[in-house]
Parts: structure tokens; sequence; C-alpha cells
């Protein structure tokens, strides 16, 4: 199979990780399935607390150093902070801001990302710029943010917004665009796919207990079922960002990050499925356009891996001898 193949079935499977970590994220943060009520980054303290100790485990039984090769350490250590720094202004954007103009606003980084990625060398092809497109206008059609359904008259009302709301949301949308690319960088030093998830849980169990006090939360300790819960979005945590480190390191960046906007279907799904809640023709139609362009980028990709594989099948193995004058 083809590496483009299997780095977009690697993007699609931690999409469906990620949109399960969202759903355990929103119980645990509700209280709806303990007494507490979870904070973001007392979240993102247990979930990286968590994974730390499973990408160490998988890392020592693998045989690969923890930190990685001593050249890639910098960029490593960047990439931990820029997800940190992700989290962190994406939680707040979603404090002050709508939840449907923060998603929006966020999930532009596949864009940037493609367009970040033109520096690197990489190949931004006109039928990835439309997938990206119609993804981007399916994650509009679900989330319906209101400052741009006001300036289309959509919608009525007052559309003013949080200035850094919106810069926070914006600063989130860059700050996923420099991990996806910080690993395209590193693609070819001999990283680790876990070494990358390592890092981030560095960073996370580091920055986040500063980051929860700045933001005035109150934590405390969780109760039995609530780390078993947590332990399960830690796992579910560490194989999406495993995952994503594997997809990014085999299609490029464009291909790969516009898989991610299947994770905003998953998460519709499980609103209409799990959480029975009502949803209109928008939402389906926006769903439908994600769903059929990850559909046409994998068929896209089989394909093209079929014509590799039938090609190469078709060349002789030896050439003819040359023919020459008669001795």
């Amino acid at each position: 199979m083809r590496d483009g193949v299997v780095g977009l079935l690697a993007m699609l499977g931690g999409a469906w990780c990620f949109s399960l970590i969202a759903l355990l994220a929103a119980e645990l943060g509700s209280g709806r399935v303990s007494s507490h009520k979870f904070q973001p980054f007392e979240l993102v303290f247990w979930r990286s607390f968590f994974m730390l100790g499973q990408t160490w485990a998988a890392l020592r039984w693998a045989g690969v150093a923890p930190l990685g090769p001593a050249g890639a350490r910098g960029l490593l250590g960047l990439r931990g902070l820029c997800g940190v720094a992700f989290m962190a202004s994406y939680y707040y954007s979603l404090a002050v801001l709508p939840m449907s103009d923060a998603v929006v606003l966020t999930y532009t980084s596949p864009v940037l990302t493609a367009f970040g990625a033109t520096f690197l060398g990489e190949a931004w092809h006109s039928l990835d710029f439309l997938g990206s497109a119609l993804c981007l206008v399916g994650v509009m059609m679900i989330s319906k943010p209101p400052i741009l359904f006001h300036l289309l008259g959509l919608k009525e009302g007052n559309a003013e917004l949080s200035p850094l709301g919106l810069l926070a949301a914006s600063a989130a949308a860059v700050c996923a665009t420099c991990v996806y690319l910080i690993i395209r960088i590193l693609r070819n030093k001999d990283v680790h796919s876990i070494v990358f998830v390592n890092y981030l849980a560095m960073a996370a169990v580091i920055t986040a207990p500063v980051l929860g006090l700045a933001f005035e939360e109150t934590w405390a300790w969780p109760s039995l079922w609530s780390l078993v819960l947590l332990l399960a979005l830690a796992s579910l945590a560490s194989l999406g960002e495993t995952m994503l480190a594997v997809g990014l390191k085999l299609e490029s960046a464009a291909k790969a990050t516009s898989m991610n906007y299947v994770q905003v279907v998953f998460a519709f799904c499980f609103q209409r499925v799990l959480l029975h809640q009502p949803s209109d023709w928008q939402s389906n139609f926006g769903a439908g356009l994600i769903s059929a362009w990850g559909i046409v980028a994998l068929v896209k990709e089989a394909a093209f891996a079929q014509d590799q594989v039938c090609s190469v099948s078709n060349k002789p193995l030896l050439k003819p001898p040359r023919s020459g004058p008669a001795r």
C-alpha cells in the first residue's frame, strides 16, 4: 500500500481518536460523569500525566531514546510548546467566544498549513485546495458562526465579539499549523512518531498547572471512576497524536491536514446518535461535504497507488540486447 494512502488512513484514525477525546472531555467537564466538573487545564494535566507514562513505557519497550536525536531536540521542544500554546489559546477562545466562531477560526489551520508547506517545497494541487475549501464550508455549515452569518445577512442580532477571543482563536490556528509543519520538517530526521507525543506530554505536564493557576481554575483529586475515564482519555490522546505524526510523516501537509476536518463529522455523529441532540439541513449538508472530500481523497490516493503498481509490473526486468553490426 502506498505511503500516501497509509498516511491518510492514519490521519483518519487520529481524527476518530480526537473526536472521542472531545466527547470524553465534554462529559468530564460538564460534571455528568462525576461530582466534580473538570477544568480545561486540569484535564490537560491529567491527560498529559498519563500520556507521559504511556509514551515513556512505549519508547523504552521499543528501545528508542525518549528525547529523540540530539540534532532534533530543539524543534521537538518547540513542537511541545506549540501544542500547549494551541490548547491554551483554543480553550480561552472557547471561554469568551461562541463555540462555533472559535471552531471555524481554529479550523483554518489546514489551509494555513498547506500554504506554509509550499515554503518547504511541497506542492498544493488545485484539487487539494478545492477539497480544503469545501471542508471549511462544511465546518461553517455545521457550526454556523454568528459573526459570519450576520455579515451575510442570514442572522439578526449583535455580532460584536471579543477582540482577545478572536486573537486567541487565530493564535490557536497558527500554533496548530506550527505543530504540523515541525513534524513535516523532521520527517526525515529519524524521529520516532511517539517521540513527538512524548514532547507534548512533557511540556503540558509542566505548563498546565501554571496555566490553571493563571486562569484561576479550581482543581480536585479525581474519583476512581474519573481516573478510569482520564486514563482512557490519555490512551486515546497517545494513539491519536501518534497517528497524527505518522500521517504527517507519510503524506504531504495539505492532504494530511485536510483529513482533520473529519473530526467535525465524527463529533456531529456523536451529537446525533449518543447525545440525541437535534440538527438541521445545513448541518447535514456540511457533514456531507466533509465526508465526500474524505472519500475522494482516499480513492484518489488508492487509484494513484494502483497506477504505480501497474506501471512497475509492466516494466521489463531485463533490457533487450542492443542490436549491432554482424561480425
